[in-house]
């Protein structure tokens, strides 16, 4: 009688760990990604949350302007009073520069309180600490300023 052999699937040497390589590359390149949309949605968010600021702030300003210098005066306090926080709630804003303008182009911190018909609010200094993309040489925080322009008066759209 004749011994049946058996065939044995041998692995060659050159496919040995191929799976392991494999899925080490694609957990880091999933890591690096998940990473990057975090940091990257934290400064979507620090970006709105500044430019939500900005806006009311104008907009409250541009509402006590009156044509006297107690109307400047009311702009920028009314900006200051404003319950701005940023970074998700933890944060007040730094910085806050309120501008006044008789024409939306030259712009003052103390213009001529008759003629000013426009105010601008910056908020320059929002720096979001980054924490993934500083692995693979980022920065360590972004900048996200934001700036908006209101009016006393509406703008009329011509057709």
């Amino acid at each position: 009688m004749r011994k049946r052999q058996t065939r044995r699937s041998v692995a060659r040497p050159t496919q040995k760990g191929f799976v392991l390589i494999g899925m080490a590359v694609g957990m880091l390149l999933m890591l690096a990604t998940l990473g990057m949309a975090f940091d990257f949605g934290r400064i979507y968010i620090a970006r709105n949350e500044a430019q939500v600021f900005t806006d009311a702030a104008a907009l409250t300003a541009a509402v006590k302007l009156d044509g006297t210098s107690t109307g400047l005066g009311n702009a920028r306090e009314a900006v200051a009073k404003l319950p701005g926080r940023w970074y998700l709630g933890t944060q007040e804003f730094k910085g806050v520069v309120v501008e006044f303008s008789a024409d939306g182009k030259k712009w003052d911190a103390s213009s001529d309180a008759a003629a000013v018909t426009h105010v601008r609010v910056t908020a320059p200094a929002n720096d979001v600490e980054i924490t993934f993309l500083r692995a693979v040489g980022g920065p360590e925080s972004f900048t996200v300023p934001a700036h908006s322009v209101a009016g006393t008066q509406p703008v009329r759209l011509t057709e």
